[in-house]
């Protein structure tokens, strides 16, 4: 077994079956890998975030929800939910592996020597190999089935986040959507819903901290949830602002890369910022000035649902809000200083509505004062029976859109786009709802 030279504990280690195993220990996580085949992830607090196993990719959602994902012969996308039983193997089967590599570990890190070998760096044992070892007694003895049950009792369902969310540290200021007409979206009609009090916001804040315990330290941004938190009155915003912001502190704006990571070492519950969606209707209610006061307690990025340019598909869809509507409120967030997730529903209203869908999309994120700080996400329609839309696109003969049909719409989209192309204008980023785990 030897230790890497670098800050951080970082081991190679040789396994009783011949096997070599990797294990590194960062400020967030544990990670320990097999041959490079089977690779397993750990906050903190022990618990598994996700797997590689001879080209699957496993993410365990809080939930207790596992997806996996691969490339078929013919490197297409798969993916797919796992069983109760397949999971229940797959715990079985990291927690035999880990047994091993942990006793392997535990034996180096008393000094003594493994199949002739010994550690050649005396400061390798002892403080540096603590840690690690506290965080594989940790996996080894997590429950599972508490932490799910736990995590109910903490949260809401967490339905969908923008892709580079997908890692944040979820805070349900509000339940639900304050809308619900949309008739493509079921993802908020289990709830009705409602803005926490600051004492019920400060509560929801503590026993999230209680819940991921050490592992927070994996979460390095607040995401504000649920569907449009930003809906919330100014008067009753601010406050449950200033509650995240005394429990995660955000680094001050301006700072480069570097300057943040070291921040941050510093900081170990410190955020890079808070995130929210909001829809047009809610941003119309806010002033230039509520965006610059929420700015300055940590909003960084906002994210609204623009799905179309389309008045008339807008109208089909039954979006709360216009395109006029959310091109000016994407400029007044634009000019509080606020970087800005723009989502395009690819295939919305099938061929009906398709030319108007790819020319006035086109041309509504031309009329955004979008740049390179921003993001426009393409996202493939993908039918909820539990939604309206299935039903209605029948009764109206509208055509489901297949794969090719949507990626066609893409492209013809992005070829009208007159922002420039990255890094001085909007980064263009598929956002595929299927891929989403929590």
């Amino acid at each position: 077994m030897q230790a890497d030279s670098t800050s951080m504990p970082h081991w190679n280690l040789s396994l009783p079956d011949a096997r070599s195993s990797h294990i590194r220990l960062n400020a967030a996580a544990l990670t320990i890998s097999i041959d490079d085949l089977l690779i397993y992830t750990f906050d903190l607090a022990g618990r598994l975030y996700g797997a590689f196993d001879h080209g699957v990719h496993y993410r365990r959602g809080l939930d207790g929800r596992v997806l996996a994902r691969w490339r078929d012969e013919r490197n297409r996308r798969r993916r797919r939910w796992l069983s109760v039983e397949e999971i229940a193997a797959l715990l079985e089967r990291m927690r035999g592996e880990l047994e091993v590599i942990s006793n392997r570990y535990s034996v180096f890190s008393r000094g003594e020597e493994m199949g002739g070998m010994a550690s050649s760096r005396s400061s390798d044992s002892g403080p540096r190999s603590a840690p690690v070892i506290r965080v594989m007694e940790r996996a080894l003895d997590f429950d599972y089935a508490s932490d799910v049950q736990r995590f109910h009792q903490v949260y809401r369902p967490i339905s969908i986040l923008p892709p580079d969310q997908y890692q944040a540290l979820v805070l349900q200021a509000t339940e639900g959507c304050s809308f619900n007409t949309c008739t493509f979206c079921a993802l908020y009609r289990d709830r009705p819903f409602r803005i926490k009090s600051p004492g019920q916001f400060e509560q929801h804040v503590d026993d999230v901290l209680d819940f991921f315990g050490p592992g927070v330290s994996m979460r390095r941004s607040i995401f504000l949830a649920d569907a449009n938190a930003l809906i919330i009155p100014q008067r009753r915003l601010l406050p449950l602002m200033q509650i995240a912001a005394r429990a995660f502190p955000i680094p001050p704006e301006g700072v480069d890369a570097t300057a943040r990571r070291v921040w941050l070492t510093h900081h170990p519950r410190g955020m890079t910022g808070v995130y929210a969606f909001v829809d047009g209707l809610s941003a119309e209610r806010k002033h230039v000035e509520d965006f610059r006061a929420l700015r300055g307690l940590g909003l960084r990025r906002v994210y609204i649902g623009l799905e179309s340019g389309c008045e008339s598909l807008l109208a089909w869809l039954r979006k709360p809000s216009t395109a006029s509507e959310m091109i000016e409120a994407v400029g007044r967030m634009k000019m509080a200083g606020l970087q800005i997730g723009v989502i395009v529903l690819l295939g919305a209203g099938g061929r009906r509505f398709d030319a108007g869908h790819v020319r006035d999309t086109a041309a509504a994120l031309n009329a955004m004062p979008l740049d390179g700080d921003d993001i426009i996400y393409f996202s493939p329609f993908q039918p909820d029976p539990a939604a309206p839309y299935l039903a209605i696109a029948q009764a109206e003969d509208v055509d489901i859109p297949d794969d090719a049909f949507m990626a066609a719409q893409r492209r013809r989209i992005i070829e009208l786009l007159t922002l420039p192309p990255p890094p001085a204008g909007p980064k263009r980023v598929p956002y595929n709802l299927a891929d989403f785990v929590y």
